[in-house]
């Protein structure tokens, strides 16, 4: 679950336009003295390996039981990406290469243009427009007013986002701020939010150890969204901070009832459901020492709710006893529990109550973590544990992630039981 998974990669055509834009922007540089002196070319090279124990209780694995390699399942996957960095007279260029191996010979080569943007200003105004990273919010573990970049939180490393099609305009002044941005302005009507059109605006204002903002956004077939946060620095060491969304329309999956157990097609669909309420609330406390503590808890309106995770469950269960009953009904039994799989990926949070809380500690070049996510509803939680070491140029990182609960708990039937992870980063 390493966020390079939750990217939308361009295959091998992608990596032909990373390559030729870097390479437009150093010969550029390479012929005018002007803009060589101007010229800024960085980057890293990172592994990461995972191997995951595969549960034996989720939906996946009951239809790869029933008809074998239904869905791949992989227990190791290894990738290898080249991040590279490039800015000159205003334009700001991040790519990415990657090589990715799962198991035994599935391999393939991708690419993605992380941003592309040109920016220019004039006096308080500063302008942008291309493909950028815009993340907003000021919680940790979930980010309810993040309507531009929608990033799914809590991955292994930490890597560059993909940015989104924009056309910015951002006010400063010593202590507020205003941002208006035009998200997908190449892109049509759509309900999924992450590639539709839509205005999007941000206003911030500093007052002494409170930070301030407000947030609007209006999709072309979501509407209206409103929200507000703040963050306190309560003493030098606490720092408290709120954050809340209202969105008149968000595309949620829900099932269709089908005229049987059986479907012919998945009875998950994504309808728009309105008026949806999001919330987050938490604190972070450091010691002298250098011990961190983060405590959470938010409300996603917009992931599925009892009601239909009892749905879920119950539609598990009935297709597991048809197949035993009725064994030539196997293959569609089979196709029907991988569509379930798809409510696993309806929405960043599983359920709609959650729980938060991270221990790490600092010494020297070495920190250690504890988190945990804890989902008072089922109770279900993932938990992680993880070592990693900075120096100058290089960054290791090694972890384990662990999903449990009761049977019925929906992190007890996700596919993975157990994630181990390892990274390494050189920056240049």
């Amino acid at each position: 679950m390493h966020s390079a998974a939750t990217t939308k990669f361009l295959k091998r055509p992608g990596l032909r336009g990373v390559a030729f834009i870097l390479s437009l922007l150093s010969n550029m540089a390479l012929s005018n003295n002007a803009l060589a002196d101007d010229f800024q070319f960085s980057g890293q090279i990172r592994n990461l390996w995972t191997s995951t124990e595969n549960n034996i209780h989720d939906p996946v694995s009951k239809a790869n039981q029933l008809v074998p390699g239904l869905i791949p399942e992989y227990n190791n996957d290894a990738s290898v990406e080249a991040e590279l960095h490039a800015s000159a007279r205003g334009v700001t260029a991040i790519a990415t290469v990657q090589g990715h191996a799962v198991d035994q010979g599935h391999t393939n080569a991708t690419g993605w243009l992380n941003e592309l943007y040109t920016g220019w200003g004039k006096d308080e105004w500063q302008f942008s427009i291309g493909k950028k990273i815009i993340s907003w919010d000021v919680a940790y573990g979930f980010r309810p007013n993040d309507m531009i970049q929608q990033e799914k939180r809590q991955t292994f490393i930490t890597s560059t986002l993909i940015g989104r099609p924009v056309a910015m305009a951002e006010y400063f002044n010593a202590d507020s701020s205003l941002a208006l941005v035009w998200v997908n302005p190449d892109h049509g009507a759509s309900t999924d939010a992450t590639v539709e059109q839509a205005f999007v605006a941000r206003a911030y204002h500093h007052a002494g150890s409170l930070d301030m903002y407000g947030f609007a956004r209006y999709g072309q077939e979501t509407g209206t969204s409103l929200g507000s946060a703040a963050a306190w620095v309560a003493t030098e060491s606490l720092e408290l901070h709120a954050s809340y969304r209202y969105s008149q329309k968000m595309a949620m999956l829900t099932l269709v009832p089908p005229p049987a157990l059986l479907a012919r097609t998945s009875p998950w669909q994504a309808p728009l459901t309105n008026n949806i309420q999001q919330a987050a609330l938490g604190m972070t406390y450091t010691t002298e020492d250098q011990h961190s503590f983060i405590v959470e808890a938010w409300w996603d309106g917009a992931a599925p709710s009892n009601a239909q995770w009892g749905q879920w469950n119950q539609r598990n269960l009935a297709l597991g006893q048809l197949a035993s009953a009725m064994p030539s009904l196997q293959t569609p039994v089979a196709y029907n529990l991988a569509w379930q799989s798809n409510l696993l990926a309806a929405a960043n949070n599983l359920r709609r109550k959650n729980l938060f809380a991270r221990w790490s500690k600092k010494s020297g070049a070495w920190e250690t973590a504890i988190d945990t996510l804890y989902t008072p509803e089922d109770k279900g939680h993932a938990t992680s544990a993880s070592i990693d070491w900075q120096g100058d140029r290089w960054h290791i990182d090694a972890g384990i992630r662990i999903y449990g609960g009761p049977a019925t708990a929906v992190f007890a039937q996700i596919p993975q039981s157990k994630i181990f992870y390892t990274s390494a980063t050189w920056a240049f």
